[in-house]
């Protein structure tokens, strides 16, 4: 009897991990940018990569954090519709950067050295 209760647990916690591995991700279908002196919205494929790359690779900051007006406001678009938003902080010059999202504002999101310089090249050309 306890061994077909380990073999039960086993099997839901096997399938558990199944699904989280390959659940399908929500696709990107938008990414609007707002800064104080204009608002760009991107659809096309490549900047879509960008920013997808840029939120599914972010590391958590450790603590809350208090940080002055972001370089840009981004709302992101998924295709069942749901809207995420987020600001945006960008330098330029370091070619870094962190996200903090609206819904968790504590809480700051390293973006990865790659995602930091594609996101200031792609916004350097605008």
């Amino acid at each position: 009897m306890r061994k077909i209760g380990i073999i039960s647990i086993s099997l839901i916690l096997l399938l558990v991990l199944i699904y989280v591995l390959v659940r399908p991700n929500p696709e990107i279908v938008s990414v609007t940018l707002t800064s104080e002196t204009a608002e760009t919205t991107y659809t096309d494929n490549d900047s879509i990569r960008v920013f997808n790359h840029a939120i599914r690779t972010v590391k958590k900051v450790r603590g809350a954090v208090d940080v002055g007006p972001p370089t840009y406001r981004m709302n992101v678009t998924y295709a069942d519709t749901e809207v995420v938003r987020f600001s945006l902080y960008l330098d330029f010059k370091t070619k870094s950067g962190f996200l903090i999202k609206d819904s968790n504002s504590e809480k700051m999101l390293k973006l990865k050295d790659r995602s930091s310089k594609e996101l200031t090249d792609l916004l350097s050309k605008d």
